[in-house]
Formats: structure tokens, sequence, C-alpha cells
């Protein structure tokens, strides 16, 4: 079902179309999907049903349990519970961030913890609570496995990302593995890497929308200025480099 809505400005998540007013999909997604009309919400219903699960049925599962590759920075450290989330990417599109998890319970989360804070944990308990602390988003796995593409290079629907396979190739085939994003086919490449990457469907829902980016940002600007640090505006994240 669809009921209509306006929009400041929006994408159909079939067509690509832009339009001020769009009809809104009233499925368990919450409106996540937008579309022109009830043509396209047919024909991206073989995608869209992933996240939007008719009846008993359970939406993607987003948690899911990674190996870090030879040379990761956590190789040698048991699987890493995650789960991905879907964020805005730099132009208001979709980009993907790797979280670390309880869905197995905090236990296989503290040798991560160990790792990481070993310079501030005097025991156990420090341990225990930072690794709590990870469990609630506080923490990346991976802070970006997508890449934000220009919309005058290619213009993505509202639920495509460019996925970087150069520097996250294992997470890549872990989650398309697992079902939580679909290769589209398409392709684009992007800077100074000679590869093109693959445009992928993301089955999952937004988590931000961008005036929360910005509120954000601001507190955390205001909050460092406290502190007497300047802010710097980097790319990147996450444990990789």
């Amino acid at each position: 079902k669809v009921s209509q809505t306006t929009m400041p400005s929006g994408t159909c998540s079939n067509c690509c179309r832009e339009a001020s007013t769009l009809l809104k999909c009233k499925g368990k997604c919450d409106g996540d999907a937008l579309y022109c009309n009830r043509s396209c919400q047919k024909a991206d219903w073989k995608m869209h049903k992933k996240m939007c699960p008719v009846g008993d049925n359970s939406a993607q599962k987003l948690t899911f349990e990674m190996s870090p590759p030879p040379g990761h920075p956590f190789a040698d450290l048991p699987d890493a519970p995650v789960q991905a989330v879907r964020r805005m990417d730099g132009y208001g599109g979709s980009g993907m961030t790797i979280l670390f998890s309880d869905h197995l319970g905090i236990e296989p989360l503290l040798p991560y913890a160990d790792e990481l804070f070993s310079y501030c944990c005097d025991d156990e308990q420090d341990k225990r609570e930072k690794a709590i602390w990870m469990s609630e988003g506080n923490y990346p796995y991976e802070a970006h496995v997508t890449t934000p593409v220009d919309p005058n290079v290619m213009k993505l629907k509202s639920e495509e990302a460019c996925f970087n396979t150069e520097k996250y190739g294992d997470v890549v085939n872990a989650l398309l593995q697992h079902g939580i994003i679909e290769d589209t086919g398409k392709k684009v490449q992007i800077g100074y890497y000679s590869v093109k990457f693959p445009i992928c469907r993301i089955h999952a829902p937004q988590t931000d929308n961008i005036d929360e980016i910005r509120k954000q940002h601001k507190e955390r600007e205001e909050m460092l200025a406290r502190m007497g640090f300047e802010t710097m505006h980097l790319g990147g994240g996450g444990a990789r480099r």
C-alpha cells in the first residue's frame, strides 16, 4: 500500500525520478521507500520486500559475524559480532557502516574491548563496560564501507550505494553472502581508484537524516571547542588504514 506525502525533495526508489510529491510506502518499512505511483512500487517490490515483509515474515537480518582477514588490525582475534547500518552519505544518499553488535551477548566483544582500550582498562569490569559501550553503536568495526557518488557522475536510487571492494572486499562479500546488500550490476569509477566499484541495493532502513547529521556535527564541534580543541574535518574511519 502507498499513501501520498509531500516531500521537500525525494527520489523514487524504482525509477530514480526526483519530485516534490511522491507516494510513501505504508508497510513495515515505515515509509522508507518513495514511489511515483503504484506501478513503480510494484516494479520495485522484489527488492523492497526484504526490508518491508508482508504478514508474519521477518525483515532482512542485519547482524552477522565477521572473520577479520590477514593483515587486518583484528586478524588475531575471534570472529566479530557486527551489525550493518544504513546511514546517509555526504551527498544525502545511502551509505553503510558496520558496527559492533551484542546479538551474541557481550562476551564475544571482550577481546575487541581489550585490544582497543587496553591503555585505559584497569580491570575486567572496565573492559566489560567498554564492550557494552561498543555494543551501543559507539565504535564501528568499519566506519565506511561505501564511497559517496557525486550525482553528476552517476545518479543512484535512494537505497543504492557504491561499495568499496578495493579496501573492504571482505566486508562487501560478507554483506552479499548474508543478503544484506544485492549487486545491481551497475559499476562506477571513483577518484584515484583504477577499478570500478559495484553499486548495490541496501536491504536496510535509513537510520538518520540530514537534520540529525547537522545537529550531531554541531554538538560535536561545540563539545570540542569547550575542551579547547580545533575541529578537523578528515575522511576515513574505523579500524582499517
